[in-house]
């Protein structure tokens, strides 16, 4: 059987089972056999009432008698039946749900029950439990715990996966010898096997231990060869020395101090151009940090010099914003222009001429600017606003003709990541607000007395002439996520809450068109509260803007409800930031804690990292983001190792001649930032 075979061909399963797999981009043996479990139990067998763990999950083997129906007070079917054990203790057995097995079963047959076992109302009862007839993948040794999504749960991985194992030894090894031996990892073959069928927990380990390195190992070897290649080929005909005059009199020009942060970025940034090589630099800095008008100033060394700059940004909203602010900004012998979807097919077509015989110096757009007939006399530095929003084929059109690369992002990156996927870049960050800004009070509101005491103090905040976002998870209701949505929380808040307050909503579905006359709107002080989705996190400054509602803000990583936060406190007014919870008791209410103690974006990204894993960190799993199933990006001791090993090997052998697998596998992967 091959690891390419196709499980539709391999597997005997329903087709529902088979498109949820799809989904999750398991579609062939290799890829079933490399979807790690992400924890392991022991299903240890006891029959002895002595050996049991009270208040735990505990399996335990004995004689199922008195197998009975019966039914609530409510009507609700529950199954029940006595366990006697070897030793004739005996348990309570109770099925909220019946299993099949249970309706044929005989009376007084030996089973295996995997349950937490515990006292009730003086009994001692095993609560729910699966219920097994013989030993077999799922009790009497460890067994592996699966990332469930129904219909796929850890049982189902666990029986199918174990007629595919026989398999493992022939995964295709892409870790060098060199480094399986001294690191005295375990084979690919070895390590897949013992990570889904563990003999002890030590070799669960070790197999974690090696799987994560490799998934490590291979972006550390794709990301840094990128940017070894990249170095080793490139040159830079956009060449310009730093001049520090020039540079303090751009900044006495401005109407405001530059923080320091700000200053050594963009010296960073201008040290850049005199390489030999273009510079390929990330800048992270909070929303409202100040990131644009660093890229601006360093922009016009670039534009001295006789070449062109283009700015890009994801949304028209923000580009309209990068327009305005550069027709401010830069001197008018440094003609900008501005190309978005929304421009007619005549204006692009002379905006276009005029770009390509070089008139226009300086162009604003969104995804328009990247279409093939899109072409610029001679682009020097090409700025991309939340890089991560546009496609790596799609940026790389701006540096193709040996363009210097400022990409820019609010996302907050933690240390983890820096030494991974944005390892080919240069990183710097603005860590400083501008001064005046106050931190924004941050609460979190998770009862009806806080509600109402919420919406008391924003209609006061109303009648002081402020203005509120207030954002929800979803555009319309939804049968399957219990969250709150634009549309009825427009109609709740405009009719219930505020009825004297003028209200308007914005989503992401509405036509570019429509949303701008929004934002325009809000930005006038047309309407008092905005509720939205998260269209949100990327738009115009609303100075007026101090406070921000977040309905069910446990669906969102911390890093992205900071960013949410960051659209309000633009000015020297306190701002405030209210998270509400769609529950009293959820559990990530103490999560959410950390916002009101900290207004760091960094420290929060840790956390969220921590918590809710690398694909969490944007608050939705971004494309471009590598799916690991056993690295864990807190452990900085192994990042460092493995980029440590990929510069090795690269620098030894940059074409990877000498590592066919690990060539081939690099290759056909995707490359990330």
């Amino acid at each position: 059987m091959s690891l390419e075979l196709s499980l539709k061909d391999v597997l005997r399963t329903t087709k529902t089972h088979l498109v949820k797999l799809e989904k999750l981009g398991v579609q062939t043996v290799r890829d079933m056999l490399e979807f790690y479990p992400r924890a392991i139990e022991s299903t240890e067998i006891t029959s002895s009432f002595r050996n049991i763990q009270l208040g735990a999950k505990n399996t335990v083997s004995g004689v199922l008698c008195d197998v009975r129906q019966e039914r609530t007070p409510r009507g609700k079917k529950l199954g029940k039946a006595a366990l006697v054990l070897d030793d004739e203790s005996v348990l309570d057995v109770v099925w909220f749900q019946i299993p099949y097995l249970l309706r044929n079963l005989k009376d007084e047959s030996r089973v295996f029950l995997v349950g937490k076992v515990d006292r009730q109302y003086g009994k001692v009862q095993v609560l729910n439990p699966e219920l097994h007839l013989n030993q077999n993948v799922h009790v009497g040794s460890l067994r592996a715990i699966y990332p469930e999504s129904p219909p796929l749960t850890s049982k189902w991985f666990r029986e199918k996966m174990a007629g595919l194992l026989i398999l493992a030894k022939d995964m295709p090894e892409i870790v060098p010898t060199q480094i399986l031996s001294e690191e005295n990892f375990l084979s690919k073959g070895e390590a897949v096997k013992q990570v889904h069928s563990p003999e002890s927990a030590e070799k669960w380990r070790e197999a974690k231990r090696r799987l994560a390195f490799e998934e490590v190992f291979e972006i550390q070897v794709r990301v840094m060869r990128e940017k070894l290649v990249r170095e080793k080929e490139a040159e830079n005909p956009y060449l310009v020395l730093l001049n520090a005059e020039e540079v303090k009199r751009d900044i006495a020009g401005l109407p405001f101090e530059l923080t320091t942060s700000q200053k050594k970025c963009l010296y960073l940034i201008l040290k850049d151009y005199e390489r030999d090589r273009p510079s390929h630099r990330l800048m992270q800095g909070d929303v409202g940090s100040g990131k644009t008008i660093v890229s601006f100033l360093a922009a016009l060394p670039i534009l001295r010099a006789g070449w062109q700059v283009v700015f890009l940004a994801p949304t028209e909203i923000l580009a309209s914003q990068h327009f305005a602010n550069a027709l401010n900004f830069f001197p008018s012998e440094f003609p900008v222009e501005l190309l978005t979807g929304s421009i007619t097919p005549a204006q692009k077509k002379k905006i276009k001429m005029r770009l390509q015989s070089g008139e226009i110096k300086i162009l604003i757009g969104t995804h328009a600017v990247l279409t093939s007939d899109t072409e610029f006399q001679h682009l020097g530095f090409a700025v991309i606003d939340e890089q991560h929003r546009f496609g790596v084929e799609q940026r790389s059109r701006l540096a193709r003709e040996h363009t210097h690369v400022l990409a820019m992002t609010a996302t907050p990156i933690p240390r983890t990541l820096a030494l991974t996927i944005y390892g080919d870049q240069d990183l710097c960050r603005i860590d400083e607000l501008p001064p005046g800004r106050k931190p924004i009070i941050t609460r979190v509101v998770a009862d009806m007395q806080k509600i109402e005491l919420m919406n008391r103090f924003i209609d006061d905040q109303i009648g002081k002439q402020r203005q509120i976002f207030w954002v929800c998870p979803l555009i319309d209701e939804s049968d399957k996520i219990e969250a709150k949505n634009v549309k009825a929380e427009f109609d709740r808040i405009a009719n219930e809450v505020f009825p004297h307050r003028k209200i308007e909503f914005l989503h992401g579905k509405m036509r570019p068109r429509e949303k701008n006359a929004v934002m325009t709107r809000f930005k006038e002080g047309v309407f008092d509260i905005l509720v939205s989705t998260s269209v949100i996190e990327v738009g115009v400054d609303i100075p007026n803007a101090t406070v921000m509602v977040i309905e069910n803000s446990e669906r969102f990583g911390l890093a992205q409800l900071h960013q949410f936060r960051g659209r309000i406190g633009r000015n020297d007014m306190q701002s405030y930031c209210f998270l509400m919870v769609g529950k009293k008791d959820d559990a990530q209410k103490e999560r959410l804690r950390a916002m009101e103690k900290s207004n760091d974006g960094l420290y929060l990204s840790e956390i969220d990292l921590k918590l809710r894993g690398m694909g969490e960190l944007y608050g939705t799993r971004q494309s471009g983001l590598p799916d690991l199933r056993c690295a864990d990006l807190t452990d900085v001791e192994m990042l460092q190792n493995a980029r440590d090993w990929a510069l090795k090997i690269l620098k030894e052998d940059l074409e990877l001649k000498a590592y066919p697998a690990l060539k081939k596998r690099v290759e056909e992967g995707e490359v990330y930032f």
